[in-house]
């Protein structure tokens, strides 16, 4: 159903489908897919429509979700999918990755490139997919452009394995470890300092 002229998904079912293709849409709003019309939804696809959140998407057997080139603002609703084991969400207007949840015990990749990640602070919720998240874009964000970002993704995500699609160096992850057991003991000195 990709390249047509949809703008909702209204009437639309398919309790049999495993993976459903809806790019190059008009699509706005996801209500709808939801697990009794789309029971056995493995993959879907939604790139290049005018999404503006992923809120409405209601697919608990869901592993594979790619909203690549939408408006999309905020991860709303994530935590709903918890079976995700892929979020590509390149080319969107994300700022913050507030959303994700510690109910998507699943996911092992996450693209995020081309949004509106500033700062470091934007990323902290990545710790709560840090136990299973194997790789992650966040090239072309403005965060890429001003920090030593790959240190800072590191200490909150020491297993991954690539970062930008470039493997992790033995040697960044031995800097990530040294730099989080220093903040570690920054922060039990902090509270002797202050008695």
């Amino acid at each position: 159903m990709a390249v047509n002229q949809l703008i909702d998904l209204d009437g639309l079912v398919g309790p049999a489908l495993e993976s459903l293709n809806l790019t190059g849409n008009g699509i706005q709003r996801v209500n709808g897919l939801q697990s009794g019309c789309f029971a056995n939804l493995v993959t879907l696809e939604l790139r290049g429509n005018h999404l503006e959140t992923i809120d409405g998407i209601n697919l608990p057997n869901l592993r594979r979700l790619y909203m690549a080139q939408n408006v999309i603002k905020d991860l709303k609703g994530l935590e709903k999918l918890e079976r995700l084991t892929t979020l590509h969400l390149r080319d969107n207007q994300l700022d913050t990755l507030d959303g994700l949840s510690p109910n998507m015990k699943c996911l092992q990749y996450l693209n995020v490139r081309g949004n509106a990640i500033l700062d470091e602070n934007a990323l902290k919720c990545l710790g709560l997919v840090s136990k299973t998240l194997r790789a992650l874009v966040l090239s072309e964000n403005p965060l890429v452009e001003t920090t030593d970002y790959r240190l800072s993704v590191l200490i909150l995500l020491p297993q991954l394995e690539r970062l930008d699609k470039d493997l992790v160096s033995l040697e960044e992850r031995t800097e990530a470890r040294e730099r989080l057991k220093e903040l570690k003991e920054e922060e039990i000195s902090e509270p002797q300092e202050m008695q």
